[in-house]
C-alpha cells in the first residue's frame, strides 16, 4: 500500500479523539482556558448534556483580534516558549491543541475583549479556516461550542444519557472549584441554574461548601516550599472506589490511583481494601517535582519522587488521623484532654501493657501493596522524610499545680452495662455508648499488629489439634501460607485434600474458636485474590482480634470496663474497630436534659 500524508481536518480529527471524549472534556478545557485567563467568575450553560450547545463564559483579561484567530490554530499557545518551560508548568493549559481539537468536531465561536479595547472580536470556525469580525462584547471571553461531533456521527452514538452527560460536567466544575476557591463558578442546565458555588476564603471553606452534610476532619503539614492540606471523612463513611476522593496537585485536579492508596493507607485498618474515604487533598510542591505533561488531557501526574512522596503522606496524615479518630467528637464545652504518659496506662487485663505504639503502616494495610515502603524505615533517604515527620505535641501549662491528666477514655465514668453489648459511660457534658466487643477488638488488634511488627507474637500450643474442614483450594493456599501464618502465632499443617489441622492459636486469643477463626482467615485470604497473608496481613489480624475479644452479650465487671477503657487511651485509631465500625457514640447531656423538659 501506498503512503499518504493525511488531510490536515483527519489529523485535527484523530488528534481531537485525545482531547475531546465526551462534552465534560469540553467543560473542562474551556473552563481551565478561563482561570488561566485570570478569570474571577466562570459560567458554565448546558443543553441537552452538552451535546447541543456549551457556553462557557468568564470575565478573564481577553485577547486580541490576532490572539483570538492564532487560538484556534493547533499548538497556539502564550502559556510555552521553550522545551525548559515544560519542567516548571504552572498553568492548566500549555499546548494549545484545545481550542482547534474542539473546533474540529463542533460548531465553535468565540467572542472576546480585552479591558481598555472599543470593541471586541468574534471567530468562528469552519472547514475554510476562521473568520474575524468586529463585535460588541463584555470583558472576558465566551465560547460557544454546538453540535458536538456532528462530523464524527461513530464517536457521538458513544455518548450516554443526558443525565449521565450533564453529571459528568458536574464533577468538572466541582473539580475546579474545589482547585480555585477564589473564583465563583456557576453551572446551568437547560436554562436552569443547577449549581453556584460562590468565591471562597480558602481552600477548606471551599471544600465544606462541596461536602455541607460530610464531618470532614482537616489535617496536613507544611515545610520547605511543600505543603499537604486534606479534609477528609471518618472511616464509616467510606465508598467503594475513589470516585469520593478528589485530589489536587499544585492547584491541578488529577487522578492517580497511587496516590489515592496511598491516602487510604493513612487509615489503618480500618479501611477494607477498594475502599477510600470521601474529601479533598490537596498538595502543593515546587513544580520541577512534577510532571505534568504525561496525559493529553492533562488529568495525570507523575511526581519526581512519586514512591518517596506516596509513603510520606500515608505517614503524615496516619500520624493525625488516628488522633482525630481516636475518640468522638467532643463539641465546643468539652475540656481539653492529655494522653497520659505510658506508665500510667493499664492494659485489659490490668496490667501495664508491654506493646508499644504500632506507628504507621509499614506496608498497605489489607493488601493494597504488597511491597513495604523504605521510607517508614528511613525517612531521611526520602527527601522527604523532614517534611512530614511527626510534630512534637504541645506542651501545656497550667502552673506548678498542673498535674498531666488522664485520658479520655480513662477520664469516663462506668455507669453500667446495657443489653451486656454496650457499655455507658459519663463525660464532663455528655454520655458515651461504647460497643464494648468493638473496643476489644480493637485493643486486641492493636496488641497483634504490635507483636506481629517486633516478631514477638506468642503461640499458645493445642493439647489436641483440631481438624478443619474447608475447601481444596483453601486448605491448600493455607498450606502454602502455613509458614506466614506460624508467625501470627497460628501453627497449621495440611491433614488431607480438604482438611487442615490446627495445633497452635496465639496466646491472645486462646478463648477464640480454632475452627471459626481458619474458617474465616481461609475467606479474608481467598478475597486477597491470592496475595496470602503478605498482601492481607491486617485483614487477617483484624479477623484474629475480632474471634479472640470480648463479644456482643458477654457480662463484665467494673473493673474489667476500667482497664479497657485504659487500653483504648493507649491505641491508634481507638475510636474504630479495625473493621472501620465506630467504637463509642456520644449524647450530649443538653440534648437528654432538654428531652426530659429541663
Amino acid at each position: 500500500m501506498k503512503i499518504r500524508r493525511l488531510p490536515s481536518h483527519l489529523v485535527d480529527q484523530i488528534a481531537a479523539g485525545e482531547v475531546v471524549e465526551r462534552p465534560a472534556s469540553v467543560v473542562k478545557e474551556l473552563v481551565e482556558n478561563a482561570l488561566d485567563a485570570g478569570a474571577s467568575r466562570v459560567r458554565v450553560e448546558l443543553e441537552a448534556g452538552g451535546v447541543a450547545s456549551i457556553v462557557v463564559n468568564d470575565d478573564g483579561e481577553g485577547m486580541s483580534p490576532e490572539d483570538a484567530v492564532l487560538a484556534v490554530e493547533r499548538h497556539a499557545t502564550s502559556k510555552l516558549r521553550a522545551l525548559e518551560d515544560l519542567l516548571a508548568i504552572t498553568s492548566f493549559g500549555f499546548r494549545g491543541e484545545a481550542l482547534p481539537s474542539i473546533a474540529s468536531v463542533s460548531k465553535l465561536t468565540l467572542v472576546t475583549r480585552r479591558r481598555g479595547d472599543a470593541e471586541g472580536t468574534c471567530v468562528v470556525t469552519g472547514a475554510e479556516g476562521p473568520r474575524r469580525s468586529p463585535t460588541g462584547a463584555a470583558v472576558g471571553t465566551t465560547v460557544t461550542v454546538k453540535d458536538l461531533f456532528f462530523n464524527v456521527p461513530a464517536r457521538r452514538k458513544f455518548l450516554k444519557a443526558t443525565a449521565t452527560e450533564s453529571a459528568h460536567v458536574g464533577e468538572v466544575v466541582l473539580f475546579a472549584a474545589l482547585a480555585r476557591p477564589d473564583v465563583t463558578f456557576q453551572l446551568v442546565r437547560d436554562g436552569k441554574l443547577a449549581r453556584e458555588l460562590l468565591r471562597a476564603p480558602s481552600h477548606e471553606e471551599r471544600t465544606r461548601q462541596v461536602f455541607p452534610h460530610d464531618e470532614l476532619v482537616a489535617c496536613g503539614r507544611e515545610k520547605d516550599g511543600v505543603r499537604l492540606r486534606a479534609l477528609l471523612s471518618k472511616p464509616e463513611r467510606a465508598r467503594t472506589g475513589a470516585q469520593g476522593l478528589h485530589l489536587i496537585v499544585n492547584g491541578r485536579p488529577v487522578r492517580d490511583h497511587r496516590l489515592a492508596r496511598a491516602i487510604a493507607q493513612a487509615y489503618g485498618s480500618t479501611l477494607e481494601p477498594g475502599r477510600y474515604p470521601v474529601g479533598v487533598v490537596y498538595i502543593d510542591l515546587p513544580p520541577g517535582e512534577v510532571d505534568v505533561n504525561v496525559h493529553p488531557q492533562k488529568a495525570e501526574v507523575r511526581f519526581a519522587r512519586g514512591r518517596a512522596l506516596y509513603d510520606a503522606i500515608t505517614a503524615a496524615l496516619y500520624d493525625e488521623l488516628r488522633e482525630a479518630f481516636a475518640i468522638p467528637a467532643l463539641g465546643p464545652s468539652s475540656r481539653p484532654w492529655m494522653t497520659p504518659p505510658a506508665s500510667s496506662r493499664a492494659g485489659f487485663d490490668g496490667a501495664p501493657p508491654s506493646w508499644a505504639p504500632a506507628g504507621p503502616p509499614s506496608w498497605s494495610p489489607g493488601g493494597r501493596d504488597s511491597a513495604p515502603p523504605a521510607s517508614f524505615a528511613s525517612p531521611e533517604e526520602t527527601g522527604w522524610g523532614a517534611l512530614f515527620a511527626p510534630q512534637p505535641a504541645p506542651v501545656r501549662d497550667d502552673g506548678p499545680l498542673f498535674v498531666a491528666e488522664r485520658g479520655f477514655y480513662a477520664g469516663l465514668r462506668y455507669l453500667g452495662q446495657v443489653r451486656a453489648t454496650l457499655l455507658v459511660c459519663e463525660g464532663d457534658d455528655a454520655l458515651y455508648l461504647i460497643d464494648q466487643h468493638a473496643a476489644a477488638e480493637r485493643v486486641t488488634f492493636h496488641r497483634l499488629r504490635a507483636s506481629y511488627m517486633n516478631g514477638t507474637i506468642a503461640a499458645q500450643k493445642l493439647l489436641v489439634p483440631e481438624i478443619v474442614e474447608l475447601g481444596e483450594l483453601e486448605a491448600a493456599t493455607l498450606a502454602e501460607e502455613a509458614e506466614r501464618a506460624a508467625s501470627l502465632g497460628l501453627e497449621v499443617r495440611l491433614a488431607g485434600p480438604r482438611s487442615i489441622a490446627v495445633h497452635s492459636v496465639p496466646q491472645l486469643l486462646v478463648r477464640a474458636s480454632p475452627s471459626r477463626l481458619v474458617r474465616d482467615l481461609a475467606e479474608e485470604i481467598g478475597r486477597s485474590g491470592g496475595r496470602g497473608f503478605a498482601g492481607a496481613v491486617d485483614l487477617a489480624l483484624a479477623t484474629m482480634a475480632c474471634h479472640g475479644s470480648l463479644r456482643a452479650g458477654e457480662a463484665v465487671t467494673g473493673e474489667e470496663v476500667r482497664a479497657l477503657l485504659e487500653a483504648l487511651d493507649a491505641v491508634d485509631f481507638a475510636g474504630h474497630c479495625p473493621h472501620g465500625r465506630p467504637v463509642v457514640a456520644r449524647v450530649a447531656l443538653g440534648e437528654i436534659l432538654h428531652r426530659v423538659g429541663r
